[in-house]
C-alpha cells in the first residue's frame, strides 16, 4: 500500500460482517485496530475482544478503548434516534490519538486510518481526536445531524 501500513484480511472480514443487517447474525459493535506486532499493519486487537460483552451502554464502551497515552484506530456501529422518530445505525471510523502518545505512534496510526478508508468503505463519520472532550454526545450529535439527533445509543443528547 502507499501508505506503508497494510490491512490484515481479518480486518477486512470483521467490518464487512459489520455492515450487515440480517436479523440472528451476532456482529460486533465495536471494532478496535492495533499494529501488528511488526508494525507493518493493523490487526483486530485481541485485548479487548473480551470486553466487547461487559458493556450495556454502548457509548461507555466506545469511552473505554480510549486510554490517556496508547493510539487506535476504533470502527463503531453507532445507534441514534431523530425527531422523526427514527432509529438509524451508521459506522464511525475514530482515528484516536491522544496527547501522551508518542508521536512516532501518532503518525503511524494517522497513516494507517489513510489506509483504512482507502480499502474499507461505508462510514458515515470518519473523526479524529485526541481528547475526551472532543467525542462528546452533543459533539457527535452536530456531526450525525444536528438538532434532529435526539438520542444516542439510547442516551439523549
Amino acid at each position: 500500500m502507499q501508505s506503508g501500513i497494510g490491512i490484515h484480511q481479518r480486518v477486512i472480514e470483521e467490518f464487512e460482517t459489520m455492515k450487515i443487517r440480517k436479523a440472528g447474525l451476532v456482529r460486533r459493535k465495536l471494532l478496535r485496530l492495533n499494529l501488528s506486532k511488526d508494525e507493518k499493519c493493523l490487526v483486530v486487537d485481541e485485548d479487548y475482544v473480551a470486553q466487547q460483552q461487559t458493556y450495556r451502554d454502548g457509548y461507555q464502551q466506545l469511552l473505554s478503548h480510549l486510554k490517556p497515552d496508547t493510539c487506535c484506530i476504533l470502527i463503531f456501529d453507532l445507534c441514534y434516534d431523530t425527531k422523526d422518530y427514527l432509529s438509524k445505525d451508521d459506522l464511525v471510523l475514530i482515528l484516536w490519538c491522544p496527547d501522551g502518545a508518542s508521536t512516532k505512534k501518532k503518525m503511524q496510526f494517522s497513516t494507517g486510518k489513510t489506509a483504512v478508508k482507502d480499502k474499507l468503505k461505508g462510514f458515515k463519520l470518519d473523526l479524529e481526536v485526541n481528547s475526551l472532550d472532543e467525542i462528546e454526545l452533543s459533539i457527535l450529535a452536530d456531526k450525525l445531524g444536528g438538532s434532529n439527533v435526539v438520542k444516542i445509543e439510547g442516551v439523549p443528547v
